[in-house]
């Protein structure tokens, strides 16, 4: 057997509408997997839909499910769902996030209560819930940070704090969890490109700069963070816990 695999596994990935989501999304149900994808709206998912009608990938699914992860008990029906469908859910990926680019001072509580909603509130529900349906046979949780939750960054400041937050729930669980079969690891991208970078890409001189602070001189594709996300949920990975995975370019090793 083929220690890489996730042929046959379940697995539910929020925030899979777009960016890195979709990647991932995509890739494991290439590789075999039974994949929940998740939005807030119903027409962020719909192209799930028309890519299972006309895509045919032997062993693998792609189905969309609807999941606000800010709504308290949201998460734990869709996994129930998946559960009685499948009698287990392998693999849980918190990826659904939001950012801004607002000055430390021009933050309202509005918009910072959004960003800590979604980031790291909506990350800790979707992991009690899953520890809750999964408790007697164990699980992989793979929690999707930032390179911005180990450095900082201007006009992140809350982005960075949450990040920063699941990184050390990471962390947190793994020494609570792992005894009970379970393994929880983060995945740290670099600056991808994808809708939450847009307003850089659209400012010729900053993204100039962010660039020459990338050793590989180029942003992440959403496809750059398939490797190690499917690393973290097979059973190559079975030892680890609790770890921090950087795909970033060498940002941080400068």
């Amino acid at each position: 057997m083929n220690p890489f695999s996730v042929e046959g596994k379940s697995v539910l990935i929020t925030g899979a509408s777009r960016g890195i989501g979709q990647a991932l999304a995509q890739a494991f149900r290439d590789q075999g997997a039974h994949v929940y994808g998740c939005g807030t709206r119903a027409e962020s998912i719909a192209w799930m839909a028309q890519e299972a009608e006309s895509r045919d990938v032997p062993g693998g699914s792609l189905t969309g499910e609807v999941l606000n992860v800010t709504e308290p008990g949201a998460a734990a029906a869709v996994i129930a769902r998946i559960i009685e469908k499948r009698g287990r859910l392998d693999c849980l990926i918190n990826n659904a996030g939001i950012a801004s680019n607002t000055p430390a001072m021009g933050f309202k509580e509005d918009e910072m209560e959004a960003i800590i909603d979604t980031n790291f509130k909506g990350a800790f529900r979707t992991c009690q819930a899953y520890y809750r349906a999964q408790r007697r046979q164990g699980g992989t949780i793979i929690n999707v940070a930032s390179i911005l939750g180990l450095v900082g960054g201007p006009l992140a400041s809350v982005y960075c704090g949450t990040k920063g937050a699941v990184i050390q729930l990471t962390r947190a669980l793994t020494t609570e969890w792992s005894s009970n079969n379970f393994r929880i690891n983060a995945l740290a991208p670099g600056f991808t490109d994808t809708d939450m970078t847009e307003m850089i890409k659209k400012r010729p001189a900053v993204l100039e700069k962010m660039l020459e602070a990338i050793p590989m001189r180029r942003m992440g594709r959403p496809e750059d963070m398939v490797g190690a996300a499917l690393f973290l949920a097979s059973d190559a990975s079975a030892y680890m816990t609790g770890q921090v995975i950087v795909v970033d370019g060498g940002v941080t090793a400068m």
